[in-house]
């Protein structure tokens, strides 16, 4: 005589593997999206701030170095920082990394680093280091 539960076990550990197949996909695309996100570039709002601070940038850049230009998608901000440390205050120290290149498409000739003072009343450098 066969054992009518069996059918059922089998049932339930076939279920079983399923779900913990799908479980442990499920966390490697979690794992995968979450170390994509962390190897974003910029955000939204670190973009505008790399935006805003262009003409600057490249006004000091094209001082030091007349034949180089930089490119934004890999710039990076080193630092914000309030100066005042109040919320409403509105003085910020900005650093922010650029590669510098001569023509399009040769490799980076070194990182220059320029140090922002960014206030309501306009924005000046106040560092800019090789």
């Amino acid at each position: 005589m066969k054992n009518k539960s069996t059918p059922y076990i089998l049932i339930f550990i076939f279920m079983l593997a399923i779900f913990a197949s799908g479980m442990l996909s499920s966390n490697k695309s979690t794992a995968e999206t979450d170390e994509v996100r962390s190897e974003e570039k910029h955000s939204d709002s670190s973009d505008v701030l790399i935006a805003l601070l262009d003409p600057y940038a490249s006004k000091e850049i094209n001082k030091k170095y007349p034949n180089r230009s930089h490119a934004l998608w890999n710039a990076k901000i080193l630092e914000i920082k309030r100066l005042s440390g109040r919320y409403s205050q509105y003085d910020f120290i900005v650093k922010v990394k650029y590669d510098t290149y001569t023509g399009p498409f040769n490799p980076p000739e070194g990182p220059v680093t320029i140090t922002f003072n960014v206030t309501t009343s306009g924005v000046s450098v106040t560092e800019f280091r090789e």
